[in-house]
């Protein structure tokens, strides 16, 4: 009985991350399929296969156990891969663009919160104006 019952919580503790990884694998080959679909031969960088959502057909692929990037890329490997300068002027082009975003996006909210105060002082003004509104005032 004691047997039993240990196998039967080793197999539900085996079988409750089932839906996580099959969720994961799924989404791992719809990225493949999309890389695919981008990919340029040219790039000389080889594509992830995808992986089997049946869990005994995981176990048993070779491709798990390979590093795709041990063996040699054919043709000229790109400089974004070989180059740490190239990928750090990269990050800081992306850096200055979300920049300027940014300071576009704030450039409009001071406009906005301009014309807001711009609003409000002219009703103030026109409130002082207005003989018997001094009361609240």
């Amino acid at each position: 009985h004691l047997d039993t019952k240990l196998h039967q919580q080793t197999h539900k503790a085996i079988a409750k991350p089932q839906p996580a990884l099959l969720t994961a694998l799924r989404k791992f080959n719809a990225y493949c399929e999309c890389l695919e679909v981008l990919y340029d031969p040219s790039w000389g960088i080889p594509l992830p296969n995808p992986l089997p959502t049946k869990l005994a057909e995981l176990r048993s692929n070779p491709s798990l156990m390979e590093d795709m990037w041990i063996m040699p890329s054919t043709g000229q490997v790109p400089r974004w891969l070989e180059d740490a300068d190239v990928r750090d002027g990269i990050c800081t082009l992306l850096k200055q663009e979300h920049c300027q975003e940014e300071q576009k996006r704030l450039g409009i909210e001071a406009d906005n919160l301009y014309h807001f105060f711009g609003e409000e002082l002219a009703a103030l003004k026109l409130a002082l104006c207005t003989p018997g509104c001094k009361f609240f005032i």
